[in-house]
């Protein structure tokens, strides 16, 4: 188990190299690397190797399929004049906007003599996260996977599982998998066997975040439905939940959110409950099914189950029955699982089935 808020640099670079000092520094420092002293030589080389101009001016990528794949880009005359007046080019320095991937970077020209930089040393990245966040435990760690909490005894089923007939009813946007595969009950052997959406193509080239929250400003998101099993969870509420992003480690959402609602399906049908879903934050939208936030937005990590505990005050409305819960994930990703605890209405004799 590693409580939220651990402060250990070398478990964390580890996990993902350069995440942390990414988030902690609001994106002042970036960058990875095979050792956290390069990172450190890399940001050396941003500051003390001379003047850095921009030989290619923000430019916008096409997707990396077969046809649109290779982009080609000749520098203007008057930069490679620029770049023979400053005696050549030793670093690149190559920004993404806001994120996103590139398989090959090829820079053609005439070869300089190699300018070794000796500067080494360890790269100290705090972390600062809050206290009152859900549990992390972490895929990567050494704990055997068997100490995970979704695989200790707990006193309530997983209501969600659908062992237990948890159903994925709807989405948002299914480009790499599907809301049933976060209801499997094992673990997920790849990315693949969990939920994960495309990217917004509308993105910011600069992502801002909320100076009270820490995260981003942004109405981007996905979402996606989940109907319980047993007949949900009963009037007693919800006790925990379980987030799981195994195997997403670059492309794990950046926080999520999740509602609940209570449908009785004698007045209420799963296609009312799916449309509702996609209205949930407009308050304009006049709809018979009641939502209401179980956990509010929260930041994510990657490769770890994140649990939330109702005894730990991070369940909202956790003394009310719900039937179907709503995922959302801003702005887009992965997750691996979401598992769902409660004391089950079918159980209790008042089945909303």
């Amino acid at each position: 188990e590693r409580p939220y808020g651990s402060s250990n640099n070398d478990y964390f670079f580890n996990w993902m190299p350069g995440a942390v000092s990414r988030i902690v520094r609001g994106g002042g420092i970036r960058g990875t690397g095979e050792t956290e002293s390069s990172i450190q030589a890399a940001s050396d080389a941003c500051k003390k190797l001379g003047q850095w101009i921009t030989v290619l001016p923000t430019t916008p990528l096409k997707p990396g399929y077969e046809e649109s794949r290779h982009h080609f880009f000749t520098i203007s005359n008057e930069i490679s004049e620029l770049l023979q007046e400053m005696g050549g080019v030793t670093h690149l320095k190559l920004n993404y906007f806001p994120d996103g991937g590139v398989a090959r970077l090829k820079v053609f020209g005439k070869k300089l003599p190699i300018i070794a930089d000796s500067s080494s040393q360890d790269i100290i990245m705090p972390i600062t996260n809050p206290s009152t966040g859900p549990n992390i435990h972490p895929h990567s760690s050494t704990s055997p996977s068997n100490q995970l909490p979704s695989s200790l005894p707990y006193p309530h089923p997983e209501i969600s599982s659908d062992v237990r007939g948890g159903v994925g009813i709807a989405c948002s946007n299914k480009h790499y998998g599907v809301p049933s595969n976060l209801l499997r009950p094992t673990l997920g052997k790849d990315m693949g066997d969990g939920w994960e959406t495309a990217r917004h193509p509308n993105r910011p080239l600069i992502v801002r975040k909320d100076p009270v929250t820490g995260l981003q400003e942004t109405p981007l998101m996905d979402w996606s439905t989940l109907k319980l099993g047993l007949g949900g969870a009963s009037e007693e509420g919800i006790s925990r939940i379980i987030v799981d992003t195994r195997h997403f480690k670059g492309n794990f959402p950046e926080s999520v959110r999740i509602d609940g609602c209570c449908a009785n399906p004698a007045f209420v049908t799963d296609d009312e409950v799916c449309a509702s879903a996609d209205t949930v934050y407009d308050s304009s939208h006049v709809s018979k099914v009641e939502w209401f936030p179980l956990l509010n937005r929260v930041a994510l990590t990657a490769d770890a189950e994140h649990e939330f505990l109702r005894e730990n005050g991070l369940i909202e409305n956790g003394r009310r029955a719900v039937t179907h819960i709503r995922v959302s994930i801003f702005p887009d990703g992965g997750l691996s699982r979401v598992r769902v605890y409660a004391p089950p209405a079918m159980g209790n004799g008042r089945s909303h089935l």
